[in-house]
Protein backbone atom coordinates (compact mmCIF):
# COMPACT_ATOMS: atom_id res chain seq x y z
CA UNK A 1 0.00 0.00 0.00
CA UNK A 2 2.81 2.41 0.87
CA UNK A 3 4.39 1.60 -2.46
CA UNK A 4 1.21 2.56 -4.36
CA UNK A 5 0.81 5.79 -2.38
CA UNK A 6 4.39 6.81 -3.22
CA UNK A 7 3.83 6.08 -6.90
CA UNK A 8 0.61 8.11 -6.85
CA UNK A 9 2.34 11.07 -5.21
CA UNK A 10 5.17 10.98 -7.81
CA UNK A 11 2.61 10.87 -10.63
CA UNK A 12 0.76 13.88 -9.18
CA UNK A 13 3.98 15.86 -8.86
CA UNK A 14 4.96 15.09 -12.46
CA UNK A 15 1.53 16.03 -13.76
CA UNK A 16 1.40 19.33 -11.86
CA UNK A 17 4.93 20.19 -13.05
CA UNK A 18 4.01 19.56 -16.69
CA UNK A 19 0.79 21.52 -16.43
CA UNK A 20 2.58 24.38 -14.71
CA UNK A 21 5.28 24.62 -17.40
CA UNK A 22 3.21 24.15 -20.52
CA UNK A 23 1.43 27.52 -20.53
CA UNK A 24 4.77 29.35 -20.14
CA UNK A 25 6.33 27.37 -23.00
CA UNK A 26 3.30 28.12 -25.14
CA UNK A 27 3.50 31.85 -24.29
CA UNK A 28 7.18 31.98 -25.21
CA UNK A 29 6.50 30.24 -28.48
CA UNK A 30 3.76 32.71 -29.35
CA UNK A 31 5.98 35.71 -28.51
CA UNK A 32 8.88 34.41 -30.60
CA UNK A 33 6.68 33.75 -33.63
CA UNK A 34 4.85 37.08 -33.77
CA UNK A 35 5.60 40.79 -34.02
CA UNK A 36 3.55 43.94 -33.63
CA UNK A 37 1.89 44.95 -36.95
CA UNK A 38 3.36 48.11 -38.53
CA UNK A 39 1.71 50.34 -41.13
CA UNK A 40 4.14 52.47 -43.13
CA UNK A 41 2.66 55.68 -44.57
CA UNK A 42 4.34 57.01 -47.73
CA UNK A 43 3.45 60.24 -49.55
CA UNK A 44 4.57 62.16 -52.61
CA UNK A 45 3.54 65.25 -54.54
CA UNK A 46 1.55 65.13 -57.74
CA UNK A 47 3.98 65.42 -60.65
CA UNK A 48 7.65 64.44 -61.17
CA UNK A 49 8.28 64.24 -57.42
CA UNK A 50 6.29 60.99 -57.22
CA UNK A 51 7.29 59.40 -60.52
CA UNK A 52 10.33 57.71 -58.96
CA UNK A 53 8.02 55.78 -56.61
CA UNK A 54 5.68 54.62 -59.36
CA UNK A 55 6.72 50.97 -59.24
CA UNK A 56 6.18 50.99 -55.48
CA UNK A 57 2.67 52.36 -56.01
CA UNK A 58 2.01 49.51 -58.41
CA UNK A 59 3.60 46.56 -56.59
CA UNK A 60 3.61 47.60 -52.91
CA UNK A 61 6.67 45.40 -52.18
CA UNK A 62 7.08 43.84 -48.78
CA UNK A 63 9.00 45.99 -46.31
CA UNK A 64 9.20 43.26 -43.71
CA UNK A 65 7.18 40.63 -41.86
CA UNK A 66 3.85 41.92 -40.57
CA UNK A 67 4.49 45.30 -42.27
CA UNK A 68 1.79 46.96 -44.37
CA UNK A 69 2.34 50.03 -46.57
CA UNK A 70 -0.02 52.80 -47.65
CA UNK A 71 0.85 55.15 -50.54
CA UNK A 72 -0.77 58.49 -51.33
CA UNK A 73 -0.26 61.45 -53.66
CA UNK A 74 -0.75 64.92 -52.16
CA UNK A 75 -2.42 67.37 -54.53
CA UNK A 76 -0.32 70.36 -53.46
CA UNK A 77 2.81 71.21 -51.43
CA UNK A 78 0.64 72.82 -48.72
CA UNK A 79 -1.28 69.57 -48.20
CA UNK A 80 1.91 67.53 -47.93
CA UNK A 81 3.60 70.00 -45.58
CA UNK A 82 0.51 69.92 -43.35
CA UNK A 83 0.75 66.12 -43.14
CA UNK A 84 4.43 66.33 -42.29
CA UNK A 85 3.92 68.94 -39.60
CA UNK A 86 1.34 66.70 -37.96
CA UNK A 87 3.59 63.63 -38.51
CA UNK A 88 0.91 61.76 -40.46
CA UNK A 89 3.44 60.13 -42.81
CA UNK A 90 6.65 58.15 -42.31
CA UNK A 91 8.28 58.77 -45.71
CA UNK A 92 7.71 61.61 -48.18
CA UNK A 93 9.27 63.02 -51.34
CA UNK A 94 9.43 66.82 -51.52
CA UNK A 95 11.71 69.71 -52.55
CA UNK A 96 15.01 69.62 -50.69
CA UNK A 97 14.68 73.22 -49.51
CA UNK A 98 11.24 72.40 -48.03
CA UNK A 99 12.81 69.50 -46.16
CA UNK A 100 15.37 71.95 -44.72
CA UNK A 101 12.60 74.36 -43.71
CA UNK A 102 10.70 71.60 -41.91
CA UNK A 103 13.81 70.34 -40.15
CA UNK A 104 14.71 73.85 -38.98
CA UNK A 105 11.16 74.21 -37.69
CA UNK A 106 10.75 71.04 -35.62
CA UNK A 107 13.45 68.49 -36.51
CA UNK A 108 10.97 65.66 -36.99
CA UNK A 109 12.08 64.61 -40.48
CA UNK A 110 15.53 63.75 -41.77
CA UNK A 111 16.79 63.72 -45.34
CA UNK A 112 17.23 60.06 -46.30
CA UNK A 113 18.11 60.31 -50.01
CA UNK A 114 18.17 62.58 -53.06
CA UNK A 115 16.01 61.48 -55.97
CA UNK A 116 15.78 64.34 -58.52
CA UNK A 117 18.76 66.36 -59.69
CA UNK A 118 16.99 69.34 -61.26
CA UNK A 119 14.12 69.69 -63.76
CA UNK A 120 14.44 73.34 -64.90
CA UNK A 121 14.86 74.59 -68.46
CA UNK A 122 14.71 77.83 -70.44
CA UNK A 123 12.43 77.45 -73.46
CA UNK A 124 12.20 79.88 -76.35
CA UNK A 125 11.14 80.45 -79.93
CA UNK A 126 14.17 82.72 -80.39
CA UNK A 127 16.86 80.85 -82.33
CA UNK A 128 19.45 83.46 -81.28
CA UNK A 129 19.32 82.46 -77.61
CA UNK A 130 22.01 79.85 -77.07
CA UNK A 131 23.69 81.01 -73.84
CA UNK A 132 22.98 83.12 -70.77
CA UNK A 133 24.71 86.11 -72.34
CA UNK A 134 22.10 86.05 -75.11
CA UNK A 135 19.40 86.81 -72.52
CA UNK A 136 20.58 90.39 -71.95
CA UNK A 137 17.75 92.82 -72.72
CA UNK A 138 15.17 90.01 -73.09
CA UNK A 139 11.83 89.62 -71.33
CA UNK A 140 11.56 86.23 -69.69
CA UNK A 141 8.42 84.74 -68.21
CA UNK A 142 8.71 82.80 -64.98
CA UNK A 143 6.42 81.78 -62.11
CA UNK A 144 6.20 82.28 -58.37
CA UNK A 145 8.76 84.94 -57.52
CA UNK A 146 10.96 83.94 -54.60
CA UNK A 147 10.46 80.19 -55.02
CA UNK A 148 13.40 77.87 -55.60
CA UNK A 149 13.15 77.87 -59.44
CA UNK A 150 13.16 81.68 -59.45
CA UNK A 151 16.04 81.89 -56.97
CA UNK A 152 18.07 79.36 -58.95
CA UNK A 153 17.46 81.23 -62.23
CA UNK A 154 18.56 84.55 -60.76
CA UNK A 155 21.61 82.87 -59.24
CA UNK A 156 22.60 81.44 -62.63
CA UNK A 157 22.06 84.83 -64.29
CA UNK A 158 24.38 86.48 -61.78
CA UNK A 159 27.04 83.77 -62.10
CA UNK A 160 26.96 84.33 -65.86
CA UNK A 161 27.60 88.06 -65.47
CA UNK A 162 24.03 89.37 -65.73
CA UNK A 163 22.18 91.48 -63.17
CA UNK A 164 18.73 89.91 -62.67
CA UNK A 165 17.34 93.33 -61.71
CA UNK A 166 18.57 95.37 -64.68
CA UNK A 167 19.91 93.17 -67.49
CA UNK A 168 16.72 91.16 -68.04
CA UNK A 169 12.99 91.80 -67.59
CA UNK A 170 11.49 89.06 -65.42
CA UNK A 171 7.72 88.68 -65.43
CA UNK A 172 5.83 86.53 -62.91
CA UNK A 173 2.22 87.02 -63.99
CA UNK A 174 1.33 83.37 -64.70
CA UNK A 175 1.61 80.14 -62.69
CA UNK A 176 3.33 77.17 -64.32
CA UNK A 177 0.22 75.59 -65.83
CA UNK A 178 -1.04 78.78 -67.47
CA UNK A 179 2.46 79.80 -68.51
CA UNK A 180 2.97 76.46 -70.27
CA UNK A 181 -0.42 76.71 -71.96
CA UNK A 182 0.29 80.24 -73.21
CA UNK A 183 3.67 79.24 -74.55
CA UNK A 184 2.23 76.18 -76.27
CA UNK A 185 -0.30 78.49 -77.94
CA UNK A 186 2.50 80.75 -79.21
CA UNK A 187 1.62 83.71 -76.97
CA UNK A 188 4.95 83.75 -75.10
CA UNK A 189 8.41 83.71 -76.66
CA UNK A 190 10.77 82.87 -73.77
CA UNK A 191 10.07 81.27 -70.39
CA UNK A 192 11.55 79.27 -67.54
CA UNK A 193 9.65 76.01 -67.00
CA UNK A 194 10.21 72.76 -65.10
CA UNK A 195 9.40 69.29 -66.30
CA UNK A 196 6.88 68.02 -67.25
CA UNK A 197 5.72 71.42 -68.55
CA UNK A 198 8.81 71.77 -70.74
CA UNK A 199 7.95 68.53 -72.51
CA UNK A 200 4.30 69.50 -72.83
CA UNK A 201 5.20 72.79 -74.56
CA UNK A 202 7.71 71.27 -76.97
CA UNK A 203 5.25 68.54 -77.94
CA UNK A 204 2.47 71.04 -78.65
CA UNK A 205 4.49 73.86 -80.25
CA UNK A 206 7.17 72.82 -82.74
CA UNK A 207 8.59 76.37 -82.80
CA UNK A 208 9.69 76.13 -79.17
CA UNK A 209 12.98 74.52 -78.21
CA UNK A 210 15.00 74.10 -75.03
CA UNK A 211 17.79 76.68 -75.17
CA UNK A 212 19.31 76.29 -71.69
CA UNK A 213 19.54 73.30 -69.40
CA UNK A 214 19.86 74.71 -65.86
CA UNK A 215 21.24 71.42 -64.60
CA UNK A 216 24.15 71.60 -67.02
CA UNK A 217 24.72 75.25 -66.12
CA UNK A 218 24.89 74.31 -62.43
CA UNK A 219 27.52 71.68 -63.17
CA UNK A 220 29.62 74.24 -65.03
CA UNK A 221 29.46 76.77 -62.19
CA UNK A 222 29.99 74.30 -59.36
CA UNK A 223 32.66 72.44 -61.37
CA UNK A 224 30.96 69.21 -60.41
CA UNK A 225 29.77 66.10 -62.18
CA UNK A 226 26.55 66.36 -60.21
CA UNK A 227 23.62 68.72 -60.68
CA UNK A 228 21.74 70.41 -57.83
CA UNK A 229 19.72 68.15 -55.48
CA UNK A 230 16.23 69.54 -56.10
CA UNK A 231 14.07 66.76 -54.65
CA UNK A 232 14.63 64.44 -51.71
CA UNK A 233 13.11 61.65 -49.67
CA UNK A 234 12.60 62.34 -45.96
CA UNK A 235 11.90 59.90 -43.14
CA UNK A 236 10.29 60.54 -39.77
CA UNK A 237 13.12 60.53 -37.22
CA UNK A 238 11.24 58.58 -34.52
CA UNK A 239 10.04 56.00 -37.05
CA UNK A 240 13.60 55.54 -38.33
CA UNK A 241 14.95 55.01 -34.81
CA UNK A 242 12.25 52.44 -34.04
CA UNK A 243 12.25 50.61 -37.38
CA UNK A 244 15.73 50.84 -39.00
CA UNK A 245 15.19 47.56 -40.89
CA UNK A 246 12.01 48.89 -42.51
CA UNK A 247 13.85 52.08 -43.51
CA UNK A 248 16.66 50.01 -45.04
CA UNK A 249 14.19 47.90 -47.00
CA UNK A 250 12.26 50.93 -48.24
CA UNK A 251 15.39 52.71 -49.43
CA UNK A 252 16.44 49.62 -51.38
CA UNK A 253 13.02 49.32 -53.02
CA UNK A 254 12.92 53.05 -53.78
CA UNK A 255 16.30 52.91 -55.51
CA UNK A 256 15.17 49.87 -57.51
CA UNK A 257 11.99 51.71 -58.54
CA UNK A 258 13.97 54.73 -59.82
CA UNK A 259 16.40 52.48 -61.72
CA UNK A 260 13.51 50.57 -63.31
CA UNK A 261 11.72 53.79 -64.27
CA UNK A 262 14.82 55.13 -66.05
CA UNK A 263 15.25 51.86 -67.93
CA UNK A 264 11.55 51.50 -68.82
CA UNK A 265 10.10 54.99 -69.45
CA UNK A 266 7.20 53.73 -71.59
CA UNK A 267 6.01 51.23 -68.96
CA UNK A 268 6.61 53.79 -66.21
CA UNK A 269 4.55 56.36 -68.15
CA UNK A 270 1.64 53.92 -68.30
CA UNK A 271 1.78 53.47 -64.52
CA UNK A 272 2.03 57.24 -63.96
CA UNK A 273 -1.28 57.72 -65.79
CA UNK A 274 -2.84 54.67 -64.08
CA UNK A 275 -2.05 55.95 -60.59
CA UNK A 276 -3.08 59.55 -61.37
CA UNK A 277 0.32 61.12 -60.71
CA UNK A 278 -0.70 64.05 -62.89
CA UNK A 279 0.65 63.15 -66.34
CA UNK A 280 -0.63 61.28 -69.35
CA UNK A 281 1.38 58.19 -70.24
CA UNK A 282 2.98 59.54 -73.42
CA UNK A 283 3.95 62.84 -71.83
CA UNK A 284 5.42 61.07 -68.79
CA UNK A 285 7.45 58.79 -71.07
CA UNK A 286 8.92 61.80 -72.89
CA UNK A 287 9.52 63.79 -69.69
CA UNK A 288 11.25 61.04 -67.66
CA UNK A 289 14.70 61.35 -69.31
CA UNK A 290 14.78 65.10 -68.51
CA UNK A 291 13.61 64.64 -64.92
CA UNK A 292 17.16 63.60 -63.98
CA UNK A 293 16.13 61.00 -61.41
CA UNK A 294 18.88 59.13 -59.61
CA UNK A 295 18.97 57.68 -56.10
CA UNK A 296 21.78 58.79 -53.82
CA UNK A 297 21.92 58.19 -50.08
CA UNK A 298 21.94 61.13 -47.67
CA UNK A 299 25.41 60.19 -46.47
CA UNK A 300 26.87 60.39 -49.98
CA UNK A 301 24.83 63.41 -51.10
CA UNK A 302 25.39 65.55 -47.98
CA UNK A 303 28.22 67.75 -49.39
CA UNK A 304 26.24 68.54 -52.55
CA UNK A 305 23.08 69.23 -50.54
CA UNK A 306 24.97 71.62 -48.28
CA UNK A 307 26.41 73.49 -51.28
CA UNK A 308 22.90 73.83 -52.74
CA UNK A 309 21.40 75.00 -49.45
CA UNK A 310 24.24 77.50 -49.03
CA UNK A 311 23.29 79.01 -52.38
CA UNK A 312 19.67 79.31 -51.30
CA UNK A 313 20.75 80.77 -47.95
CA UNK A 314 22.69 83.49 -49.76
CA UNK A 315 19.88 84.41 -52.14
CA UNK A 316 16.71 83.61 -50.20
CA UNK A 317 17.25 82.59 -46.54
CA UNK A 318 13.55 82.03 -45.89
CA UNK A 319 13.59 79.35 -48.59
CA UNK A 320 15.41 76.99 -46.20
CA UNK A 321 14.14 78.29 -42.87
CA UNK A 322 16.74 81.00 -42.28
CA UNK A 323 19.78 78.80 -41.58
CA UNK A 324 21.61 75.68 -42.66
CA UNK A 325 20.31 72.51 -40.98
CA UNK A 326 22.76 70.84 -38.59
CA UNK A 327 24.44 67.48 -39.23
CA UNK A 328 21.48 65.56 -37.78
CA UNK A 329 19.45 66.66 -40.80
CA UNK A 330 20.99 63.72 -42.69
CA UNK A 331 19.72 60.20 -41.98
CA UNK A 332 22.72 57.86 -41.86
CA UNK A 333 22.04 54.13 -41.89
CA UNK A 334 23.50 52.37 -38.90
Amino acid sequence: MKKWICLLLIACLLTSTLIGCSPKESDNSEQQGSSEPVTVRIAGLKGPTSIGMIRLFEEKPSLGENVDSVYEVAQSPDVLVSKLLSQEVDFATLPTNTAAQLYNKDGNYQLAAISIWGVLYLLTEDENIQSFSDLKGKQIESSNKGTTPDVLFRYLLQKNGLDPESDVALNYDLPHVELAQSMAAGKIETAVLPEPFATMVTLKNENVHIALDFQEEWRKISKSDTSYPQTCLVVNKDFAQTHPDIVKNFLEHYKASIDWMNENPAEAGTLVEKHDIGLQAKMAEKAIPRCNMRFESAEKAAPTVEEYLNMLLEFSPQDIGGKLPDENFYYIEK
